[in-house]
């Protein structure tokens, strides 16, 4: 079990008392930290606020983001403390209390519950914790389309084989999704969904073309044919879009906080409804389990953590906060629109996301004519500092650019495109 403050401060003699308590502090000094009232470049961060190299481009959000400066120093500062007192600072409870406190800034930032909210590494442990922990019956299918990553695919593909229920993958077309339009991919899903569709997995933006899905939609769709159970991959949205998991009306949300949240790696976000709560069985098995059964904490892995990467989650949270959401949205949409008029004025390049805003965000695919995008890569980061993302089976490349992207950055890509 672990031990209070209070039961051990009275293991102390009297006289280490007062030193014990002043190394207690800091935990508190750091957890409050206040952001300043602006960013260095305003009202929207800029690279100022990041400690990205001078010489390095970074359009690569999709793969991994980039933490900013004043997440990293509060990281710096839990690692520190402790590393101070380590048996301690992991398992005297000091902990306990903050990470409770992030929780419920995580639940306000998805409109959640705070007893909905889960703390696991990865999207990956979420897709591998419901192919392993839903009741799933030998009649029973699991739905997803092609633009599923493998990290909420491949799950299913491995645990049905033993558990013995069915998944089927269905397509979205590919080849120009340019034109596509929300009731045709509606249409796909409505085909596709039949009685014994239990569980849909819908990625919220696909990482390989950048489709943004009508989830609330496709919710209601599924809903009224009578699927229990859905989930919704948002490695590729949390941060980048606003998320309310009422208005969704969803049951599990796996996502991937390094990226658009711009958290440290190896912690990240879950949402699990109440109803799926009960239903579903957790894939860590050890004290927390039983000591939380009535909440998502259940799902949580009860061993040796790295706390210091979960109470700075809620220093990202704030970060994230702080930026007015319309502003956010008008210059994502700024930059991708102005990428989508250069990949049509070079005759180099070709559109391959959708053409409607609605149906995208700031992660968009470029194919390069007569172009190994791999090689590509790695020629404009070595040469001019680029990083983006090559997909050499679709000769496209994936741009992903976060706020303090701009579009003279942008110019300068498609100008080195010839």
């Amino acid at each position: 079990m672990n031990t209070s403050r209070r039961d051990f401060i009275k293991t102390l003699a009297a006289g280490s008392t007062a030193s014990v308590l002043s190394m207690l502090n800091p935990i508190e000094t750091v957890f409050h930290k206040k952001l300043d009232g602006k960013f260095n470049g305003g009202m929207l961060p800029t690279k100022a606020d990041y400690s990205l190299d001078k010489n390095v481009t970074y359009l690569n959000h999709g793969s991994i983001g980039t933490i900013p400066k004043i997440v990293q120093q509060a990281h710096r500062e839990y690692l520190s403390l402790c590393e101070s007192n380590p048996w301690f600072y992991m398992w005297s409870g000091e902990w306990d209390e903050p990470i409770q406190k992030v929780r419920q800034k995580t639940a306000d930032f998805l409109n959640a519950d705070i007893d909905e909210i889960s703390f696991p590494h990865n999207t990956t442990e979420i897709y591998n914790l419901l192919a392993l922990g839903l009741p799933l019956q030998s009649s029973d299918e699991v739905l997803f389309c092609n633009l599923n990553h493998a990290g909420a695919s491949i799950p299913f593909h491995i645990h049905s084989k033993k558990k013995g229920y069915n998944v089927k993958v269905f397509d979205i077309p590919t080849a120009d999704l340019t034109s596509v339009t929300k009731q045709e991919i509606l249409e796909l899903y409505d085909q596709n969904i039949n009685r014994n569709t239990k569980l849909i997995v819908i990625p919220h933006i696909d990482n390989t073309f950048g489709v943004r899905q009508p989830v609330k939609e496709i919710v209601a769709l599924a809903r009224s044919k009578g699927v229990e159970y859905i989930s919704i991959d948002t490695a590729q949205t949390m941060g980048m879009l606003p998320i309310d998991v009422k208005d969704l009306d969803i049951d599990v949300i796996g996502t991937s906080a390094h990226k658009w949240i711009q958290a440290p790696k190896g912690i990240s976000i879950a949402y699990f409804s109440k109803r799926i709560q009960a239903e579903l069985d957790p894939m860590w098995v050890t004290w927390g389990q039983e000591d939380w059964k009535d909440s998502a904490r259940k799902f949580e892995d009860y061993g040796t953590r790295n706390l210091p990467e979960v109470l700075t989650l809620g220093h990202s949270i704030d970060f994230q906060s702080r930026i007015d959401p319309n502003t956010k949205h008008q210059y994502l949409r700024e930059l991708w629109s102005h990428a989508k008029k250069l990949t049509e004025e070079n005759p180099k390049t070709i559109w391959r996301s959708p053409s409607d805003w609605q149906l995208s965000g700031s992660l968009f695919v470029v194919e390069i004519k007569d172009t190994k995008t791999s090689e590509l890569a790695k020629s404009l980061f070595k040469k001019h500092g680029f990083v983006f993302r090559p997909f050499d089976a679709h000769s496209t490349i994936r741009i992903s650019p976060n706020l303090f992207n701009t579009v003279e950055e942008l110019d300068e890509l498609f100008s080195l495109i010839v």
